[in-house]
C-alpha cells in the first residue's frame, strides 16, 4: 500500500497505532503508516475508523487498484477528472485538477493515474458547466456533484472512489442517518453532548497544541462552548465599526469571563474585497458566502501566533441552529414550498431569465437533487429531513469549501470538533424534540453549555457571522469595481445585461434584499476573471 494524496489530520492516532501495532510519532510518518496499514487491514471501510478531517488517495500496489476518500461531512475538498483517454486526475485543488494539459505521474502537486504508454492524452473538458452555473446562481455556492468545471466532479462527503485504471466508481461508506433514541433524559444527553465533544478536544490539545488550544470567538454558544471545553486561552473575533454587526464586545466578554486573552480583528471594507480575491483563488471555485472572506482575514491574523485553531462548524447542522428551522412543519412537504437549505439566492425561475444558456434550462435537476435527499430519508422526523438536505448541500457545498479555502490561503489547520464522526453519531441520535425545544434551536447543546458558561451567553439568541456588506458595496470606491465586474464584457457572456443593471440599480436605490444576488454575481465574475481566465491564457 502506497500513500498518493493525503489533505487533513487525523485525531485519533494513538488508538489507531495501538489498534495497528505503529509506533506513535507526532509527524506524518504516524499518519502515512495509519494510513497504509488501515487500508491495508480494512479496505474500502477504512473512512469509518479515522477520525478527523481528510481527503486522501492510496494505491494498492499489488492489484494497481487506486483507492480515494473523503471524509462524512466533507470537511477537505476532492476533486477528480477521468479524461476521455482514460487518465484520472485528482486532488484538493480544482484548478490543478481541471488543467488542460495530459499528464503522467505527479504534476503541479497534482497526481494523474495514468494509462498505458502511447494512448492520447487529451486533457480535461475545462468548458463551465451552465448547468452548475444554475446551481450557483440559486444556492450561491457549487452544489451536488457538478461543479463549473465541465469535466471535473466532487468526491462527495462520506464517499469513496475506486479507480482500476479503466473504470472509476463511487460509493458511500457513511451516510449520515439521524435515529433518534426516546429512552433517554435531557440530563443524559447533556452529560454525553460534553462527554463527547471533551474527548475530542483533548485529543486535539494532545496532538496538535500541547502549548495550548486557539480558539475563534464569536458571541454564539457553538464557539463560546469550545472555548470553555477546551481551556484555550487565547480566543480570536472578528469585528467591525458599522452598528449591528460587530460581535467582538460580546465575544471579548465572553473571553473575559473564561480567563482567555482575546484578539480582535478589526475588518475594515478595503481588507474584505482584497479578501474576497484571495479566498476565490485558494477556493478554485466562486462562493458568495461573504462570511468567508471575513474568516480568511481572521485566519491570518491566528497565522501570526500559531498553526492551529478551533473552529465551531458543524453545530447549527447537527444540533439544529438556523432560525428556518423554527418553522420546519412549513416547509418540505409534496407538494408545499421546498427546502433548499438554509441559504438561497435565487428561486429557480429568476435564475433561469439571468443566465444565458444556448439551450434551453431546467431547475428539474437541482429540484430532483434536493427532493432525493428528502425522499430518501421518508422515515425520520421532519426536522432531520431538514438538517439532512442543509448537511449535504450547505454545510459541505459553502460552509465548508469557505472555510477550507480561508485554511489553505493563510496556511493554518482549522479544527472542527462539531464535524468530527463521534459527535455525528451522537448528534443524530438525539430527538428533534431536543433539539428543537419551544423554538430554541440547538436545546441540548445550550443545555450543556450552560454549565460552563453564563445562562444569558448559553442561550444568547444565534446572530450568525454577519459582515456589513450590503452598506460597503455601496461605497464609491467599491462600487466601481463592483459595477465594472457586473456590466463588463464577461458578464454578458453569461447574464442578461438588462436584467443585472436591474438588479445593480435597485440595490443602489436602497433594495437591501437582493445584495445576495449582487454579490454572487460578482463574485463569480471575480472568479471567472481571476481564475478561469487566467488558467486559459497561462495554457495559452
Amino acid at each position: 500500500m502506497k500513500l498518493l494524496l493525503f489533505d487533513g489530520y487525523i485525531r485519533n492516532c494513538a488508538q489507531l497505532c495501538e489498534e495497528l501495532s505503529i509506533e506513535p510519532s507526532a509527524s506524518r510518518d504516524a499518519e502515512r503508516a495509519i494510513l497504509e496499514a488501515g487500508f491495508a487491514k480494512w479496505g474500502h471501510d477504512l473512512g469509518n475508523h479515522v477520525y478527523g478531517s481528510f481527503a486522501l488517495a492510496i494505491l494498492n500496489e499489488a492489484s494497481g487498484e487506486l483507492f480515494c476518500a473523503r471524509d462524512p461531512l466533507g470537511t477537505r475538498p476532492f476533486y477528480y477528472s477521468l479524461d476521455p483517454s482514460g487518465v484520472l486526475r485528482y486532488g484538493s485543488d480544482i484548478a490543478e485538477v481541471a488543467a488542460r494539459q495530459g499528464s503522467r505521474g505527479v504534476v503541479g502537486g497534482i497526481s494523474a493515474w495514468q494509462v498505458p504508454r502511447g494512448v492520447d492524452r487529451r486533457g480535461v473538458d475545462r468548458g463551465i458547466d451552465r448547468d452548475a452555473l444554475l446551481r450557483y446562481l440559486m444556492f450561491g455556492y457549487p452544489a451536488g456533484e457538478s461543479t463549473l468545471y465541465a469535466g471535473v466532479k466532487k468526491l462527495m462527503p462520506g464517499h469513496y472512489l475506486v479507480f482500476d485504471g479503466e473504470t472509476c466508481v463511487t460509493r458511500p461508506y457513511f451516510s449520515l442517518s439521524f435515529d433518534p433514541d426516546y429512552s433517554r433524559t435531557e440530563e443524559q444527553w447533556v452529560h454525553d453532548i460534553e462527554r463527547v465533544l471533551k474527548g475530542v478536544l483533548d485529543e486535539d490539545a494532545g496532538q496538535f497544541a500541547p502549548d495550548g488550544l486557539r480558539s475563534f470567538l464569536s458571541s454564539g454558544v457553538d464557539s463560546s462552548y469550545l472555548l470553555a471545553l477546551s481551556g484555550a486561552k487565547r480566543a480570536y473575533g472578528i469585528g467591525y465599526d458599522e452598528e449591528g454587526c460587530s460581535e467582538a464586545r460580546e465575544a471579548a466578554e465572553t473571553a473575559r469571563v473564561l480567563g482567555a486573552e482575546f484578539v480582535e480583528t478589526r475588518v475594515t471594507s478595503d481588507m474584505f474585497f482584497d479578501a474576497v480575491s484571495r479566498l476565490v483563488r485558494s477556493a478554485g471555485l466562486p462562493l458568495a458566502d461573504a462570511s468567508s472572506a471575513a474568516l480568511l482575514i481572521g485566519c491570518e491574523q491566528v497565522a501570526l501566533d500559531g498553526a492551529y485553531c478551533l473552529s465551531g462548524e458543524g453545530s447549527d447542522e447537527l444540533f439544529a441552529g438556523y432560525h428556518l428551522y423554527r418553522r420546519a412543519d412549513e416547509i418540505g412537504w409534496t407538494g408545499g414550498p421546498w427546502h433548499f437549505g438554509s441559504t438561497g439566492i435565487m428561486e429557480g425561475g429568476s435564475a433561469q431569465r439571468l443566465l444565458k444558456l444556448d439551450h434551453p434550462a431546467s431547475t428539474e435537476p437541482v429540484e430532483n437533487m434536493v427532493r432525493g435527499i428528502y425522499e430518501a430519508s421518508e422515515s425520520w422526523e421532519h426536522l432531520s429531513r431538514l438538517q439532512a438536505i442543509d448537511c449535504a448541500l450547505w454545510f459541505e457545498g459553502g460552509i465548508l469549501l469557505g472555510a477550507s479555502a480561508a485554511a489553505r490561503a493563510s496556511g493554518i489547520e482549522l479544527l472542527m470538533p462539531y464535524a468530527d464522526r463521534r459527535v455525528i453519531d451522537l448528534a443524530t441520535r438525539i430527538p428533534a424534540r431536543l433539539r428543537l425545544k419551544d423554538g430554541c434551536g440547538k436545546y441540548l447543546l445550550r443545555k450543556a453549555a450552560e454549565r460552563r458558561l453564563p445562562h444569558e451567553v448559553a442561550f444568547r439568541r444565534k446572530v450568525g457571522f454577519s459582515v456589513p456588506i450590503r452598506s460597503w458595496m455601496r461605497e464609491d470606491r467599491h462600487r466601481a469595481a463592483i459595477e465594472a465586474e457586473l456590466l463588463g464584457s464577461h458578464s454578458a457572456l453569461f447574464f442578461d445585461r438588462g436584467l443585472v443593471e436591474g438588479y445593480w440599480t435597485s440595490f443602489l436605490e436602497g433594495n437591501d434584499d437582493i445584495w445576495q444576488v449582487v454579490y454572487t454575481l460578482y463574485v463569480f465574475l471575480v472568479w471567472y476573471r481571476q481564475c478561469y481566465l487566467k488558467q486559459e491564457a497561462h495554457e495559452g
